[in-house]
């Protein structure tokens, strides 16, 4: 049986080393940032979007820890689109030399 964290782990994982072989970097102040703004949005609109009952999660697949009334498992998303994206960006600026 497949669960929320499994699935968002495997999410990361590959996004992780999708940025390390195309950006070779850490994280600049500038992905902290955003990171830190990723996580607010997520913070305010998956507690929205769960407490209006548009979305649902079944209680037997995720780790019944929360932010609000999100789930934890949806905060990877947000951490690795911090990642990810800079990498590509990066990767498509070297491109263009």
């Amino acid at each position: 049986m497949i669960t929320y964290l499994v699935l968002a782990l495997a999410f990361c994982a590959a996004g992780i080393l999708v940025s390390l072989a195309i950006a070779r970097s850490s994280l600049s102040r500038s992905s902290w940032r955003t990171l830190l703004t990723l996580v607010i949005a997520t913070i305010v609109g998956d507690n929205l979007i769960v407490a209006a009952g548009i979305v649902q999660y079944d209680p037997s697949k995720i780790l019944q820890m929360f932010i609000g009334v999100a789930p934890v498992e949806d905060f990877a998303y947000s951490v690795i689109a911090a990642i990810l994206i800079p990498a590509v960006w990066t990767a498509l600026k070297r491109l263009e030399r």
